[in-house]
């Protein structure tokens, strides 16, 4: 039987926010990169019928698709990586996920992956509206970072963002205007269980230790 956990992703993707709760918890873990025709397999199909990453396999063989919900489990496993429950700062880590990804993830999904969405020639137009849509949650978030979302402490939210936002196509222009969300990113980028993981990436093995 499985005795760590596995992750299906793909280098900077959306897999990043498995690899960082995992390591913030001491858990090791192994990744690996299906390439674009393996995720069409129907072994592939069969963890995620849409043929996309991340998937996780947790150590009772359990398989989990989609950035949030693999998210959502991960903090109800290791209760760490979120507020405590009943709190009100639960509520609030729950509302900054639930922006992060029905706002801010598709809008980059829309700009990185435009041809999915419109023909070559409203491309402009396609990335140019997914920018306009994230400024309104991008300026809520610099309004609330205290310095984290949820106060002094970093939380799985916290991750989601920081991976979100490393996808900017102009982060110069984010950061420029919003200087609570600039020191974020550097005090993010500093994190334990974040450093680790970056490095990781830039390297070709396919399996990583979170302890």
């Amino acid at each position: 039987m499985q005795q760590r956990y596995q992750i299906f992703g793909m280098r900077g993707a959306g897999s990043l926010i498995a690899e960082f709760m995992l390591t913030a918890v001491g858990q090791d873990y192994d990744i690996s990169f299906p390439k674009s025709d393996e995720m069409q397999q129907p072994a592939f199909r069969a963890l995620n019928p849409l043929g996309k990453i991340p998937v996780l396999i947790c150590p009772d063989g359990q398989s989990i698709c989609e950035t949030l919900a693999i998210t959502a489990h991960l903090l109800e496993v290791f209760p760490t990586l979120a507020p405590p429950v009943g709190s009100a700062a639960r509520a609030q880590h729950w509302q900054y996920l639930a922006m992060l990804a029905t706002c801010i993830y598709p809008a980059y999904h829309r700009q990185h992956r435009t041809e999915y969405y419109a023909p070559e020639s409203a491309y402009d137009a396609v990335q140019s509206l997914a920018v306009e849509e994230q400024m309104p949650a991008y300026d809520f978030i610099e309004e609330t970072l205290c310095p984290f979302l949820c106060g002094e402490t970093p939380f799985a939210a916290d991750f989601y963002l920081y991976m979100l936002a490393r996808w900017d196509l102009d982060r110069d222009r984010l950061l420029a205007t919003r200087p609570k969300l600039a020191a974020f990113m550097s005090a993010m980028r500093a994190h334990p269980a974040v450093d680790p993981v970056i490095a990781a990436q830039r390297r070709p093995a396919a399996t990583k230790s979170g302890g």
